[in-house]
């Protein structure tokens, strides 16, 4: 039986790290790509949330709001946030907003058509079961 020995290949080691300083390099790039594409859109995503479904955003200044009366900290920890984090708070209100709306007008749609059918008056005779009388457990699987 063959043995593999990592301890003396010191390259997979190296390589190890520099794939996963290369991976967390391309996330950032991306995350750092999408909060500026965001920013851009943020003024256009509030104002089609406040068309869509402007409770979206009342909701939210309300949370913001009990946050900073009954847990201070907490609020100033979520205000914070909400300015940091501005483009996608703007988005995700957006989203919540527009599925919002869909759920309106999937809720006003028309009926189905149904076709109300008669109900027949059958009268069935019931028989009598005979009882069954059990001693013993074993005599169940007679």
């Amino acid at each position: 039986m063959k043995e593999l020995n990592f301890k003396n290949n010191n390259i997979n080691s190296w390589l190890g790290l520099i794939v996963i300083f290369g991976i967390i390099v391309v996330l950032f790039i991306i995350i750092q790509s999408l909060y500026k594409l965001f920013f851009i859109l943020a003024p256009v995503f509030i104002l089609l949330s406040l068309i869509l479904d402007y409770r979206v955003i009342a909701k939210f200044g309300i949370l913001l709001y009990n946050l900073l009366k009954h847990k201070t900290t907490l609020g100033v920890l979520a205000v914070i946030f909400t300015v940091i984090g501005l483009p996608f708070v703007a988005a995700a209100m957006f989203f919540n907003s527009f599925m919002n709306f869909r759920s309106k007008i999937r809720n006003k749609s028309k009926y189905a058509k149904y076709i109300e059918l008669e109900a027949k008056k059958e009268e069935f005779e019931l028989k009598e079961k005979p009882e069954i009388k059990v001693k013993s457990y074993e005599d169940l699987f007679e």
